[in-house]
């Protein structure tokens, strides 16, 4: 009885035991899913990183949808927006360069990729790059080298703004606004070809175009063509210039507008304002809204150059509208203006971090951005799905992209274009002042 008893005991004893191995077994299994569910392992833990960029409230939540999609794809990956407007955002980084506070992952603008390249912020990408087999080949050279400093990749392009030759298709089909019948640009259009159509397209009060004799230049109600290449240098002076054998600057930062070819691009376009009158003077564009590429809504140009960004402009004024590359001297040139993505030098989530940036700028991400219709993917992945969105029309943009000039921004260069070089050259491009000073004055400022 007392044996039974004891043996009973220990069984219980037993029992006991086991039930609380396995209770904290099932605990452990519980915890253990709950780690799976959000990508962590005890090995493995979650990780949360801030990925910032500046934007509309619109902009950021498109992005936001974005970031959802990535996080839905890396659930041990949670993703912080932080958004802020243009000027507050380059300020921040700044001020957390400083400090020692930067985001993780953060959206990068070409213009400005030296600048904060020498501040330290950006960790050098090419490594990473390589050892995890991110295919470079599906973007172009023209936006890699936009995003490099020191020939070293230091963040990745995800969109691709591109410059182009716009025109108001309804102002060609009408022969009142079209009495001579001109055709509308051809797809590669040559400037002797644009000059032709822009003379015919030049209309008086009187009816009477720049072709004829007796046309009114004091009293013109239609312009061939809107262009003020003083005050858009980075995006329409600068792909011109190279467009015959010229730059804007040299390698050193210096003027580069002392050139024949240069020389040859200025008096140029002074001829199609002062001479030929077929192209609106500053206060002009300023009589009809103050933006050279929102000149063709007003139904009084024929011809702009323009962004992608401007097609929403136009849909938006009801212009019927038609793309043509960017007129040419000798080769085709444009601008692709591509923002980008960086991972902070500091950052203490390198891994996490870089599978952020390697899904926005690869073909997942880019697709994703494409479908919203919005922008145009850098990646090439992601072209079928930019048009299925935005339509056949709209593969030029794509295609321009290969025309694309790379010259990164200095210092030297942000200052010419955004600070003095527009009050320097604006009016002595249309003809009003004395350019050779104009110049003179610009190269010592860029010494």
């Amino acid at each position: 009885m007392k044996t039974n008893s004891k043996w009973l005991f220990c069984t219980w004893m037993m029992t006991l035991v086991m039930a609380i191995v396995i209770t904290g077994c099932g605990n452990t299994g519980s915890e253990a899913l709950d780690n799976s569910a959000t990508g962590g392992t005890a090995a493995d833990p979650p990780v949360t990183i801030t990925y910032s960029q500046w934007g509309t409230a619109e902009e950021l939540q498109r992005t936001q949808e974005l970031l959802n999609k990535f996080m839905d794809k890396n659930p041990g990956i949670t993703v912080k927006l932080e958004g802020k407007d243009w000027g507050s955002y380059w300020d921040g980084l700044t001020a957390n360069a400083a400090g020692g506070t930067l985001p993780d992952v953060m959206k990068t603008s070409y213009a400005y990729i030296e600048k904060y390249a020498e501040l330290g912020i950006f960790k050098e990408l090419d490594g990473l790059l390589s050892d995890n087999g991110f295919d470079l080949n599906n973007i172009d050279a023209s936006l890699l080298g936009l995003h490099k400093y020191q020939d070293k990749q230091v963040s990745l392009p995800i969109d691709a703004n591109v410059i182009v030759w716009y025109y108001n298709k309804a102002l060609f089909a009408n022969a009142a606004s079209n009495p001579k019948g001109a055709e509308a640009p051809s797809l590669e259009p040559t400037w002797d070809e644009i000059v032709k159509i822009a003379v015919q397209m030049t209309i008086d009060k009187n009816g009477k175009t720049a072709a004829e004799t007796g046309f009114d230049a004091k009293n013109i109600v239609q312009w061939g063509m809107s262009i003020s290449p003083g005050s858009t240098m980075d995006w329409f002076l600068e792909p011109q210039l190279w467009s015959n054998g010229a730059k804007l600057v040299n390698e050193d930062g210096s003027l580069a507008l002392d050139t024949p070819e240069a020389q040859e691009v200025l008096d140029f376009y002074i001829d199609l304002t002062k001479n030929k009158k077929i192209n609106t003077t500053p206060a002009q564009i300023e009589g009809l809204g103050g933006q050279v590429n929102l000149a063709i809504t007003t139904g009084k140009v024929a011809m702009n150059p323009g962004g992608n960004w401007n097609t929403t402009n136009y849909k938006e004024a009801g212009i019927d509208y038609g793309i043509a590359y960017l007129p040419k001297f000798k080769t085709n040139q444009t601008v692709v203006q591509p923002a980008g993505i960086a991972v902070s030098a500091n950052t203490k989530h390198e891994e996490a971090s870089f599978k952020l940036l390697a899904w926005l700028a690869g073909p997942e991400g880019q697709t994703e951005l494409a479908k919203q219709g919005y922008s145009i993917p850098a990646n090439k992945a992601a072209a079928d799905a930019y048009i299925e969105t935005a339509g056949e029309a709209n593969r030029i943009f794509l295609d321009a992209q290969s025309f694309g000039i790379i010259s990164p921004f200095t210092a030297k260069k942000t200052d010419l274009v955004w600070t003095y070089g527009e009050q320097s050259l604006k009016l002595p491009l249309a003809g009003d002042g004395d350019l050779q000073a104009a110049l003179k004055d610009l190269a010592s400022k860029m010494q």
